[in-house]
């Protein structure tokens, strides 16, 4: 039984990058534009050096409850009570974020592909599919995540072509949004590195020892650095300041204007391919909460927590439909990933160094 929940190192590193790109990446450049301007690829670097930080102290928390996953090392730390307390604050944290992958999704694929089709329709769609892969184990839903990271490379491969019209001067001078503008937009685009937090739950999991998860979980990291900084930086050079200024989804934008002989529209075909990643961001985000629900009842199967937590993001997307909403809700799931994926984990750490605390057996 224990074979079919345990992952190699290079699935390790595929999860975690599946995970965090899904809806974002689309609307990134734009998002760290109004902030940071020519400068947003800077931004993007430095959150990818303070997100290495923040990998450095999961794998050191990990190291010390090596057996345990985030809600057994709350259990340890905090006790039963305050544990299962936390624990269930993280499962409404993982639907709130599965839902607004949904919300965005919606917003999207409406806007650009399926303008007549009920909301609720592609909605349905999408939860279906959640539940169909997330109710197997870990090793199938990370056997499912290698294969669905070779569409990524598609979006590297085709984004170069606008080299051909890009303008270096749209960004220069570098440093000229200041350093507390870049450092703002770091701080801006967090929710673009949401999904960091899952190698405190998967990495019990893991087949390999403390040294070689870093190495993973840094590989993850390096990917999705460059990932969004090369997506920004070719938006950056190929729009003018203005133009970025109109363009909610620049990399869409970009891909639009690309012309070949055997396809007419070539963001339709990569927004087909987009709906994987965002469907691998929302199947982990069940995963993850479908986890919480098991650990606080432990009678009831992860399966049937599966599907309680995709109607329930379901349920939740119908009621946000407007742009203000839409934007309410996103500034509401990003401040709550400070808090978990960032705040508690660093706050975990601290205490167990603090009273001394290390691994215990969970009853």
């Amino acid at each position: 039984m224990k074979n079919k929940v345990q992952i190699t190192k290079l699935q390790m590193i595929t999860f975690i990058i599946q995970t965090q790109i899904g809806v974002a990446f689309l609307s990134l450049p734009y998002e760290i534009h109004q902030i940071a301007k020519g400068d947003s690829w800077i931004s993007l670097l430095l959150t990818g050096l303070f997100m290495e930080i923040l990998v450095l102290f999961y794998l050191i928390l990990c190291s010390r409850f090596p057996n345990q996953d985030l809600f057994q090392i709350l259990h340890s730390i905090f006790g039963k009570v305050v544990g299962k307390g936390i624990t269930f604050l993280y499962m409404g944290y993982f639907l709130l974020t599965g839902a607004t992958i949904l919300v965005l999704f919606v917003h999207i694929l409406k806007k650009w592909m399926l303008p007549y089709t009920p909301a609720w329709v592609i909605l349905f769609l999408m939860a279906s599919i959640g539940i169909y892969i997330g109710i197997d184990t870990l090793k199938v839903i990370a056997r499912f995540y290698f294969i669905a990271t070779f569409t990524l490379l598609v979006f590297l491969i085709i984004t170069p072509i606008a080299f051909k019209d890009e303008n270096i001067h749209y960004i220069l001078p570098i440093g000229q949004s200041g350093l507390m503008n870049i450092l703002k937009g770091a701080s801006h685009i967090t929710l673009a590195w949401q999904g960091i937090e899952f190698i405190l739950l998967i990495s019990p999991f893991v087949l390999a020892n403390g040294r070689d998860k870093f190495k993973a979980a840094t590989l993850a990291n390096i990917f999705i650095t460059f990932f969004y900084s090369f997506l920004t930086f070719v938006c950056l050079i190929y729009f003018n300041n203005e133009e970025m200024k109109l363009l909610p989804e620049p990399v869409l934008y970009l891909l639009k204007s690309f012309s070949f002989k055997i396809i007419e529209r070539p963001d339709l075909v990569i927004i087909s391919l987009w709906i994987i990643l965002v469907g691998t961001s929302f199947i982990s985000y069940l995963y993850g909460a479908s986890l919480a629900g098991t650990f606080l009842l432990k009678h009831w199967p992860r399966k049937a927590w599966v599907y309680l937590s995709a109607f329930s993001c379901f349920g939740f997307a119908l009621f946000f439909n407007g742009e203000k909403e839409l934007e309410k809700l996103t500034k509401v799931a990003t401040y709550s990933g400070f808090i978990f994926f960032m705040a508690i984990p660093v706050f975990l750490l601290l205490l167990s160094f603090l009273f001394k605390k290390g691994q215990r057996v969970v009853r």
